[in-house]
Protein backbone atom coordinates (compact mmCIF):
# COMPACT_ATOMS: atom_id res chain seq x y z
CA UNK A 1 0.00 0.00 0.00
CA UNK A 2 1.19 3.69 -1.33
CA UNK A 3 0.52 5.81 1.59
CA UNK A 4 0.41 9.61 0.86
CA UNK A 5 0.41 11.29 4.60
CA UNK A 6 -2.48 14.37 5.55
CA UNK A 7 0.96 16.95 6.86
CA UNK A 8 -0.29 19.67 9.58
CA UNK A 9 2.70 21.57 7.70
CA UNK A 10 0.52 21.55 4.59
CA UNK A 11 -2.23 22.99 5.90
CA UNK A 12 -0.44 25.30 7.79
CA UNK A 13 0.52 27.18 4.69
CA UNK A 14 -2.78 27.42 3.94
CA UNK A 15 -3.26 29.60 7.13
CA UNK A 16 -0.86 32.53 5.99
CA UNK A 17 -1.12 35.60 4.31
CA UNK A 18 1.14 35.46 1.64
CA UNK A 19 2.02 39.49 2.19
CA UNK A 20 2.92 39.58 6.09
CA UNK A 21 4.00 35.81 6.04
CA UNK A 22 1.89 35.11 9.66
CA UNK A 23 -1.46 33.87 9.99
CA UNK A 24 -4.48 35.49 8.78
CA UNK A 25 -5.89 37.97 11.06
CA UNK A 26 -9.43 39.25 10.07
CA UNK A 27 -9.15 37.54 6.25
CA UNK A 28 -10.53 39.26 3.18
CA UNK A 29 -11.03 37.74 -0.19
CA UNK A 30 -10.17 39.87 -3.28
CA UNK A 31 -13.71 39.01 -5.25
CA UNK A 32 -12.42 38.51 -8.66
CA UNK A 33 -9.59 35.41 -8.08
CA UNK A 34 -10.36 34.61 -4.52
CA UNK A 35 -7.35 34.91 -3.11
CA UNK A 36 -7.15 35.74 0.58
CA UNK A 37 -5.20 38.42 2.59
CA UNK A 38 -4.88 39.65 6.54
CA UNK A 39 -7.34 42.62 6.02
CA UNK A 40 -4.69 45.26 7.53
CA UNK A 41 -1.80 44.09 4.63
CA UNK A 42 -4.76 43.83 1.66
CA UNK A 43 -5.98 47.74 2.46
CA UNK A 44 -2.20 49.12 2.92
CA UNK A 45 -1.42 47.36 -0.61
CA UNK A 46 -4.50 49.30 -1.72
CA UNK A 47 -3.30 52.03 -0.42
CA UNK A 48 0.47 52.30 -1.92
CA UNK A 49 -1.36 51.87 -5.86
CA UNK A 50 -3.66 53.86 -7.69
CA UNK A 51 -7.21 52.05 -8.12
CA UNK A 52 -7.21 51.74 -11.77
CA UNK A 53 -3.73 49.77 -12.21
CA UNK A 54 -4.36 47.37 -9.01
CA UNK A 55 -3.71 43.63 -9.57
CA UNK A 56 -3.69 40.85 -6.85
CA UNK A 57 -0.50 40.80 -4.46
CA UNK A 58 -0.38 37.06 -4.69
CA UNK A 59 -1.63 36.04 -8.72
CA UNK A 60 -1.08 39.42 -10.11
CA UNK A 61 -4.32 39.38 -12.01
CA UNK A 62 -5.66 42.54 -13.07
CA UNK A 63 -8.43 44.12 -10.68
CA UNK A 64 -11.44 46.39 -12.09
CA UNK A 65 -11.12 49.36 -10.91
CA UNK A 66 -13.20 50.55 -8.10
CA UNK A 67 -14.85 53.52 -6.31
CA UNK A 68 -16.07 51.34 -2.98
CA UNK A 69 -13.45 48.85 -1.49
CA UNK A 70 -16.41 46.22 -0.27
CA UNK A 71 -16.89 46.25 -4.62
CA UNK A 72 -13.58 44.67 -4.73
CA UNK A 73 -13.04 42.53 -0.90
CA UNK A 74 -15.13 40.62 1.10
CA UNK A 75 -14.62 39.35 4.97
CA UNK A 76 -14.38 35.82 5.07
CA UNK A 77 -15.95 35.25 8.57
CA UNK A 78 -15.81 31.28 8.03
CA UNK A 79 -12.49 31.14 7.61
CA UNK A 80 -11.80 33.11 10.48
CA UNK A 81 -13.14 31.29 12.68
CA UNK A 82 -11.86 27.97 11.53
CA UNK A 83 -8.09 29.88 12.08
CA UNK A 84 -9.14 30.63 15.50
CA UNK A 85 -10.41 26.69 16.22
CA UNK A 86 -7.26 25.82 15.22
CA UNK A 87 -4.91 28.55 16.61
CA UNK A 88 -7.28 29.92 20.30
CA UNK A 89 -4.16 32.03 21.36
CA UNK A 90 -4.01 33.80 17.74
CA UNK A 91 -6.97 35.91 18.47
CA UNK A 92 -5.90 36.07 22.23
CA UNK A 93 -2.41 37.24 20.81
CA UNK A 94 -4.36 40.36 18.11
CA UNK A 95 -7.18 41.43 21.17
CA UNK A 96 -3.93 41.85 24.06
CA UNK A 97 -1.95 43.48 20.97
CA UNK A 98 -5.30 45.97 20.22
CA UNK A 99 -5.62 47.06 23.81
CA UNK A 100 -2.15 47.59 24.27
CA UNK A 101 -2.32 50.07 21.22
CA UNK A 102 -5.19 52.01 23.06
CA UNK A 103 -3.19 52.02 26.23
CA UNK A 104 0.01 53.23 24.68
CA UNK A 105 -1.86 56.08 23.13
CA UNK A 106 -4.04 57.35 25.94
CA UNK A 107 -6.96 56.26 24.08
CA UNK A 108 -9.97 54.74 26.14
CA UNK A 109 -11.28 51.06 24.69
CA UNK A 110 -14.25 50.71 22.48
CA UNK A 111 -16.85 49.09 23.42
CA UNK A 112 -16.21 45.81 21.67
CA UNK A 113 -12.84 45.33 22.93
CA UNK A 114 -13.74 45.55 26.20
CA UNK A 115 -16.77 42.82 25.99
CA UNK A 116 -13.40 40.91 24.14
CA UNK A 117 -11.30 41.57 27.22
CA UNK A 118 -13.78 40.02 29.66
CA UNK A 119 -14.89 37.06 27.55
CA UNK A 120 -10.96 36.22 27.96
CA UNK A 121 -10.47 36.88 31.58
CA UNK A 122 -13.35 34.98 32.46
CA UNK A 123 -12.17 31.89 30.56
CA UNK A 124 -9.19 32.19 32.12
CA UNK A 125 -10.42 32.45 35.34
CA UNK A 126 -13.17 29.98 34.95
CA UNK A 127 -11.54 26.69 35.04
CA UNK A 128 -14.73 24.72 34.43
CA UNK A 129 -15.49 26.40 31.59
CA UNK A 130 -11.62 25.58 30.67
CA UNK A 131 -12.42 21.91 31.02
CA UNK A 132 -16.22 21.95 29.04
CA UNK A 133 -13.72 23.68 26.02
CA UNK A 134 -11.62 20.89 26.12
CA UNK A 135 -14.38 17.91 26.55
CA UNK A 136 -15.84 19.28 23.30
CA UNK A 137 -17.60 15.64 21.50
CA UNK A 138 -17.04 14.54 18.07
CA UNK A 139 -19.17 12.03 16.46
CA UNK A 140 -16.37 9.54 14.29
CA UNK A 141 -17.05 6.70 12.44
CA UNK A 142 -14.22 4.31 11.42
CA UNK A 143 -14.07 1.28 9.07
CA UNK A 144 -12.10 -1.08 7.82
CA UNK A 145 -10.83 -1.15 4.68
CA UNK A 146 -10.33 -5.03 3.95
CA UNK A 147 -9.11 -4.18 0.38
CA UNK A 148 -5.46 -3.03 2.33
CA UNK A 149 -5.34 -6.43 4.86
CA UNK A 150 -3.47 -8.92 4.42
CA UNK A 151 -5.81 -12.26 4.73
CA UNK A 152 -3.87 -13.58 6.55
CA UNK A 153 -4.03 -11.68 9.56
CA UNK A 154 -6.31 -12.89 12.27
CA UNK A 155 -8.43 -10.03 13.88
CA UNK A 156 -10.06 -10.87 17.20
CA UNK A 157 -12.31 -8.55 18.13
CA UNK A 158 -13.35 -5.19 15.54
CA UNK A 159 -13.51 -1.81 17.23
CA UNK A 160 -16.71 0.04 17.54
CA UNK A 161 -17.99 1.18 13.99
CA UNK A 162 -19.39 4.94 15.69
CA UNK A 163 -17.63 6.76 18.83
CA UNK A 164 -18.07 9.62 20.30
CA UNK A 165 -14.90 11.06 21.23
CA UNK A 166 -12.75 13.94 22.36
CA UNK A 167 -12.54 16.48 19.41
CA UNK A 168 -9.07 17.26 20.86
CA UNK A 169 -7.87 14.19 20.41
CA UNK A 170 -4.76 13.43 17.59
CA UNK A 171 -4.94 10.49 15.09
CA UNK A 172 -2.15 8.84 17.11
CA UNK A 173 -4.82 8.03 19.96
CA UNK A 174 -7.41 6.04 17.56
CA UNK A 175 -4.47 4.44 16.44
CA UNK A 176 -3.63 3.20 19.47
CA UNK A 177 -7.68 2.77 20.58
CA UNK A 178 -7.55 0.17 17.23
CA UNK A 179 -4.48 -1.44 18.06
CA UNK A 180 -5.89 -2.46 21.49
CA UNK A 181 -9.52 -3.59 20.41
CA UNK A 182 -8.00 -5.70 17.78
CA UNK A 183 -4.88 -6.72 19.33
CA UNK A 184 -2.81 -6.08 16.59
CA UNK A 185 0.88 -7.54 17.22
CA UNK A 186 3.75 -5.19 16.69
CA UNK A 187 4.52 -7.01 13.51
CA UNK A 188 1.62 -4.64 11.92
CA UNK A 189 0.65 -1.52 11.49
CA UNK A 190 -2.40 0.91 11.20
CA UNK A 191 -3.08 3.39 8.72
CA UNK A 192 -5.77 5.28 9.33
CA UNK A 193 -6.76 7.61 5.76
CA UNK A 194 -9.47 9.81 3.93
CA UNK A 195 -9.91 8.37 0.62
CA UNK A 196 -6.28 7.17 -0.17
CA UNK A 197 -4.66 9.85 1.90
CA UNK A 198 -3.01 8.52 5.24
CA UNK A 199 -3.50 10.73 8.31
CA UNK A 200 -0.70 12.17 9.79
CA UNK A 201 0.00 11.15 13.48
CA UNK A 202 -0.04 14.83 15.06
CA UNK A 203 -3.10 15.54 13.09
CA UNK A 204 -6.20 16.56 15.80
CA UNK A 205 -9.87 15.32 14.95
CA UNK A 206 -11.07 18.75 15.30
CA UNK A 207 -9.00 19.53 12.49
CA UNK A 208 -9.91 16.85 10.27
CA UNK A 209 -13.82 17.79 11.15
CA UNK A 210 -12.94 21.38 9.92
CA UNK A 211 -10.88 20.53 6.69
CA UNK A 212 -12.56 17.63 5.40
CA UNK A 213 -16.08 17.27 6.84
CA UNK A 214 -17.56 20.98 7.88
CA UNK A 215 -20.67 20.08 5.71
CA UNK A 216 -21.64 16.72 7.98
CA UNK A 217 -22.38 16.25 11.93
CA UNK A 218 -19.23 13.15 12.25
CA UNK A 219 -16.09 12.35 10.53
CA UNK A 220 -16.16 8.95 8.08
CA UNK A 221 -12.50 7.67 8.43
CA UNK A 222 -10.78 3.96 7.37
CA UNK A 223 -8.11 2.02 8.83
CA UNK A 224 -6.08 -0.40 7.36
CA UNK A 225 -3.21 -3.30 8.81
CA UNK A 226 -0.57 -3.68 7.00
CA UNK A 227 2.61 -5.67 7.61
CA UNK A 228 5.78 -3.71 8.46
CA UNK A 229 7.88 -6.54 6.87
Amino acid sequence: MECLYYSLNDVNSLLRCSICEGYFVEPYTIKECMDTFCRTCILQYFEKHTHADLKCPKCQINLQPFSDISKCLIPDRQFEDIIHSLIPSLEINEIQKEKLFYEQNNLPLPKDLRLKLHVIDSNQKTTLTSTKKSLVPIALQIELCKKFVDSSLTIKQYPRKYLCVNSQLEIQHIRKYIETICQISQENQIYLFFYESCLDESTPLLLIKKLLFPATDRIKLFFSIVSKQ
